[in-house]
């Protein structure tokens, strides 16, 4: 028997041409956990202006052979006053972290660390962005970002020297920035350090070689100056991130 799930007042089936067993896998999947708990709030804080027919999951794929790691799904959903289909296609993915380490030496600019890795989606096989990575569904988003770090370049940053600049622009209002609602459930937790450090100690890290090469991660570090790093790349946690940092400045002390 298929499984369902309850959106506010409604049952939904669950349905796609996979097993009974993977179906059920979906619905320990943090990030669609999540998706189905606001989905019920947005429907009864709307009055239920909505009418969910059913989910069809399209593709799961694993990270292993047992965790899930992305889901796409097709939840068909109308407008009660018209009848009218509301864009429906979920690539789900849940959230992330992204850092941008301020480097700040005596008497010289302020300079970022990019990572420059393979972007096959893209495509480009040495794209220059922030140093990132997805979250466990733990809610521990600084551990996350201090943990990322330190795997993407090699700099130990302790937890309370990360500023969550999403959480000093928005408070509980939104769980991050989203680059791509239209699409995706994907949210980033945008963080900001700013490390005092020698001249010489940061120029060492230009061109370092870095990430778990057992995971598959080939990592190398470029960096930028602060004020030039809006073009040094077109990555939008770079460009959130800046657009951030220079409006909290006054509250990153």
């Amino acid at each position: 028997m298929l499984p369902s799930v309850n959106i506010a007042l409604q049952k939904v089936p669950l349905t796609g041409s996979f097993a009974a067993s993977e179906l059920n896998k979906v619905l320990t999947f943090q990030p669609f956990k999540d998706w189905l708990q606001a989905f019920s709030e947005q429907q009864e804080s709307r009055r239920h202006e909505m009418d969910v027919n059913s989910i069809d999951v399209q593709s799961i794929d694993y990270f292993g052979s047992e965790k899930i790691g992305f889901v796409k799904f097709k939840a068909n959903v109308t407008f009660k006053e018209t009848g009218k289909n509301a864009p429906g296609i979920v690539f789900m993915r849940g959230g992330a972290v992204s850092m941008m380490i301020v480097l700040r030496a005596k008497n010289e600019e302020d300079k970022i660390i990019l990572t420059l890795q393979p972007r096959v989606p893209v495509p480009h096989l040495s794209f220059p962005e922030l140093p990132a990575g997805m979250l466990d569904g733990s809610g521990n988003f600084a551990g996350i970002a201090a943990k990322e770090i330190e795997e993407e370049t090699g700099l130990v940053i302790k937890e309370d020297e990360l500023h969550d600049m999403t959480h000093l622009a928005y408070g509980d209002k939104w769980r991050g920035v989203y680059p791509s609602a239209g699409g995706s459930d994907e949210f980033l937790r945008l963080f900001v350090c700013i490390k005092n450090m020698e001249g010489s100690e940061i120029n060492k890290l230009e061109g370092k070689l870095s990430g778990l090469r057992d995971q598959g991660e080939s990592i190398t570090l470029k960096l930028v100056p602060l004020k030039d790093a809006w073009k040094s790349s077109p990555d939008a946690k770079l460009l959130s991130s800046l657009a951030l940092y220079h409006s909290l400045k006054n509250k990153l002390v």
